[in-house]
């Protein structure tokens, strides 16, 4: 663990056992720490962000379907909004040839 946040958490953990004092309760409060350190703080923007990139290409529409509901479903946008997502981001072949 070296540079930038790890190297000061490494830094501070080192200071804690140093000091003889407890480090985390249990794994979960371990996994809490390490998630508030260096975890995406914004992870529903992150998941927005994905959604907004991901688009099928020359990937099969059921593999496409089943990635937009994977980050679909981490999003609060409403059916209306999710299917403008999906359907502006099919190969532009199969948009025209359904609508």
């Amino acid at each position: 663990m070296q540079g930038g946040k790890a190297q000061y958490w490494k830094n501070e953990a080192i200071n804690l056992i140093a000091a003889r004092q407890e480090l985390f309760k249990d794994f979960k409060d371990f996994i809490t720490h390490m998630e508030a350190q260096f975890g995406d703080l914004s992870s529903k923007a992150t998941t927005i962000r994905k959604l907004k990139t991901l688009h099928q290409g020359s990937s099969s529409v059921d593999k496409y379907i089943l990635q937009f509901k994977a980050e679909a479903s981490q999003t609060n946008f409403g059916n209306l909004a999710l299917v403008e997502h999906l359907k502006a981001r099919l190969n532009p072949v199969l948009f025209k040839s359904i609508y």
